[in-house]
């Protein structure tokens, strides 16, 4: 998880169900909310973007008067996301405990979570 990232228990958090290419910034990403998902920019709502191979991800939101991306790319696998069924529409309303689980690596399955593996610092860390 990141240290400058807060998620919210009161907040939507909305998924873009297509990849996005993460050149994107604030003014495309908008017209996607706004044309596409047909929500309000400037409701506070979450909204998550993902590339093809969902190694990096955009978080979009309005606060605090302003617009803020939160941008992340994996060094290696890609963020899982939930399952969804095929014909859903072209976002998914996920809960914060699947933010959570998507953010910190862990894979949801049912039956439980299974967690991310081990962390293993790098050579010559002090650990």
């Amino acid at each position: 998880m990141s240290k400058i990232l807060h998620l919210s228990l009161g907040a939507n958090y909305y998924l873009y169900r297509k990849p996005v290419k993460m050149s994107r910034s604030f003014d495309s990403l908008a017209a996607i909310i706004r044309c596409e998902l047909e929500k309000d920019i400037i409701s506070g709502d979450v909204f998550i973007f993902l590339n093809k191979n969902r190694c990096m991800i955009k978080i979009f939101v309005y606060e605090n008067g302003g617009f803020s991306i939160f941008y992340r790319r994996l060094d290696e696998g890609s963020f899982q996301v939930p399952l969804i069924n095929a014909d859903a529409t072209v976002s998914y309303k996920m809960t914060t405990e699947q933010m959570i689980a998507m953010l910190s690596g862990m894979t949801v399955e049912s039956g439980g979570t299974v967690k991310a593996p081990r962390h293993e610092p790098l050579h010559g860390a002090v650990v």
